[in-house]
């Protein structure tokens, strides 16, 4: 029988009472598991996850275009750390870059083309859009997923009341009155338009709540996708006059960037050719293929570098909006104006291939910019690059202290065992970082704004994803629970493309058992996601191919602290392990989080022990570091005779695949949900070499699928 959690059964409560009312028998009233307000990158992963999981998901997006910051604002270089100890494109992620791979390959295109560095990845926007509604299409047509979910997109549409009941989201009304009752609402807008609405708390600015001071937030860019024009720049697409403004801009530009600019690095002010360079893209117009190495052959680029635009949390606020973006909109016009006349390069305009010119961009089109530019305007993004949003008040906030990294790259500071992404971009604040008042003094200080562009990995924990205490609802975009300084890292598009991919995971998960997200285990929607090659852990494991089953038990072995990885030794699979070494493992593994026999805490010589502990093997004293292990083991009585006494633990000795199995089978009875099918089958593989020295892949892919077991995996 299917047991429904006291949450749910509020929920399934109101329903009744929805229909006796009448609100259920609109046309215009439907009922999804899954409701996800926005489709960004955080959006579209959430919403295809969910559907390949099984979900009805309704899928909302104000714009007429989906992919967010990554297409719909123009911003198709994707910003990843691309050094050398770099963590590699996994989950979601991979699988989107993959596709676009595919996508250009046989018209001969290389994907490396932006940030001087031929490992980038950067995508034409409108190819990453094509990519985006193929993925879509695939979940409702069945082709990918093990089970049969759909997506519902509903494009120019947006939340615009959220339903509820108490402290539990039930639904959403949208601007053209639809009313979708969901079980889970996710919140994946650009500005996290839909927090507020809800009964969550919410940060703004430095705010917790409305910022109704106006405070300062990072800078907003309206981007524009150009290109060379051989053969001569369309008459409709020059710039004759320079746009209301420029000479406010103008010495900013000068500044910046001149035809006879630094043609060898990026010292200011650069020449064309380096600015061309930073954010190229592939040019399906241009017969030849070019990279990052061939500067000069590049033929399309974004115009994201010098029009940044400074803003305050006015721009969160939809009534003040509208002005503050349109105003980004004409320094970027600005900056094309100075391109194409002080730039030396007359042959650059907006490009009108990209398929931005729409009705919906038309019908939204600034109303302070004049005529002459409105053929430009109309080629130019729906929406600009937003980079900090509204952001949740979750189960666990994340702040820049959590993510310090020091200049050798080495590993972030914090890590989580319920760990669901793996990003390793630095603190990129844009504006607002130079005075204490700007941050939030509850969280961080100036302090922990590091000096430099710092790389490294760092992990997003699921509790970044929940509210802490309304149900029925998630974050999945700029907007999870994190510091205005943490924002910084994790806004980009393949960290919030893993962390959306999460949020559907985790809602799916939700769903499919008759639970709120948060009483859904980490574990399991940790599984979830490594049987989609999503790196979990800040290790690097170079030495094992990502998405095998080895991988996946030593991604979850790490992750939850059973064994570690020192330095950048790699996972190292074939290394034999000693008995002590093979008893931290099993007791971090088995008896910890509440397990009958868990692990006395290491005193440190300044507090007696919580309990009176007897020396169990001649070998291992109380004082030995390995004690408290041995000693709860022994508790649980698991520990393998050594053949050269009895006596003794013999700690360096080799532990035998058969000691190890035997190990696990006494320990697994110990814990609800692995049952004895569990345990014969893992002591039925010990016959071939039960005598052989375990190592630590061994180890660890016996205990993965022991524990995986557990949540009918």
């Amino acid at each position: 029988m299917v047991r429904f959690s006291r949450r749910f059964k509020n929920f399934f409560l109101v329903l009744p009472v929805l229909f006796c009312c009448g609100i259920a028998s609109s046309a215009q009233d439907k009922t999804y598991d899954v409701v996800v307000a926005g489709a960004g990158t955080g959006g579209s992963a959430a919403a295809i996850q969910a559907g390949r999981m099984g979900a009805r998901v309704a899928l909302l997006e104000e714009s007429d275009w989906i992919g967010g910051q990554m297409t719909a604002a123009g911003v198709g270089t994707m910003d990843e750390a691309n050094g050398p100890d770099s963590t590699p494109p996994s989950g979601f992620y991979e699988e989107f870059l993959e596709r676009v791979r595919s996508y250009y390959k046989p018209l001969g295109k290389s994907i490396n083309t932006c940030y001087w560095n031929t490992k980038s990845h950067c995508i034409d926007p409108q190819v990453g859009r094509k990519v985006l509604n193929e993925m879509i299409d695939d979940v409702n047509t069945g082709k990918v997923g093990t089970k049969k979910g759909h997506i519902d997109l509903f494009l120019e549409d947006r939340v615009v009341k959220v339903l509820s009941g108490g402290n539990t989201v039930t639904g959403v009304v949208t601007a053209k009155g639809k009313t979708l009752h969901s079980k889970i609402l996710i919140d994946a807008t650009e500005y996290g338009d839909v927090l507020p609405l809800t009964p969550a708390r919410f940060r703004s600015g430095n705010t917790i709540g409305p910022d109704t001071h106006n405070s300062c937030t990072q800078a907003i860019t309206w981007t524009a996708t150009i290109r060379k024009y051989p053969d001569g720049v369309p008459p409709e697409l020059q710039l004759h006059n320079p746009p209301p403004e420029f000479d406010q801009w103008v010495d900013k530009f000068r500044h910046s960037m001149r035809a006879d600019g630094n043609p060898v690095n990026r010292n200011l002010p650069v020449g064309f050719p380096m600015y061309a360079e930073y954010r190229a893209v592939p040019d399906l117009a241009n017969p030849e293929d070019y990279t990052a190495a061939e500067p000069r052959k590049i033929t399309r680029t974004s115009m994201n570098w010098f029009d940044d635009f400074d803003v305050t949390t006015a721009v969160l606020d939809r009534a003040t909006r509208r002005d503050v973006i349109c105003a980004a909109k004409l320094k970027t016009l600005s900056e094309l104006y100075y391109l194409q006349h002080e730039g030396g390069e007359p042959l650059w305009s907006v490009a009108n291939d990209e398929g931005y010119d729409t009705a919906y961009n038309r019908a939204n089109a600034c109303p302070q910019i004049p005529a002459e530019y409105k053929a430009l305007e109309y080629n130019m993004p729906q929406i600009p690059y937003v980079r900090e949003s509204n952001r949740l008040v979750g189960e666990l906030t994340f702040t820049g202290g959590d993510i310090r990294r020091e200049y050798n790259g080495a590993p972030s500071v914090i890590g989580y065992t319920d760990g669901i992404a793996v990003g390793d971009y630095a603190d990129d604040l844009h504006g607002c970082n130079r005075d204490p008042s700007f941050f939030e003094q509850d969280l961080e200080h100036i302090t922990d704004l590091p000096p430099g562009f710092r790389h490294g990995p760092f992990q997003v924990s699921l509790r970044m994803l929940i509210p802490e205490k309304v149900d029925g609802l998630l974050a999945a975009e700029k907007n999870i629970s994190q510091s205005r300084l943490a924002n910084g890292a994790t806004r980009l598009q393949p960290i919030t493309m893993l962390t959306g991919q999460a949020a559907g995971a985790l809602a799916g998960l939700a769903v499919a058992t008759h639970r709120q997200p948060r009483d859904v285990p980490a574990d399991s929607v940790q599984l979830a996601l490594l049987r989609s090659g999503d790196i979990l852990v800040r290790e690097h494991m170079s030495d094992l191919t990502i998405g095998t089953q080895e991988w996946q038990a030593a991604q979850f072995a790490v992750v939850h602290q059973w064994i570690s990885i020192e330095g950048d030794s790699g996972f190292q699979p074939d290394k034999p392990l000693t008995r002590g070494e093979a008893a931290r493992i099993l007791v971090n593994a088995l008896l910890g989080n509440g397990a009958a026999h868990p692990v006395v805490s290491n005193t440190g010589g300044f507090d007696p022990p919580p309990q009176t502990l007897e020396q169990s093997y001649q070998d291992v004293p109380l004082y030995d570091p390995l004690f408290n292990t041995v000693a709860a083991l022994h508790a649980a009585g698991a520990v393998p005779v050594c053949s050269r006494a009895p006596d003794k633990f013999c700690s360096n000795d080799s532990m035998t695949v058969g000691d190890f199995l035997r190990s696990t089978s006494v320990l697994l009875s110990h814990r609800k949900g692995a049952g004895t099918q569990t345990t014969d089958a893992l002591l039925a593989g010990i016959k071939a070499n039960e005598n052989e020295p375990v190592t630590r892949e061994q180890a660890v892919l016996i205990l993965f699928h022991a524990v995986s077991a557990a949540y009918g995996n």
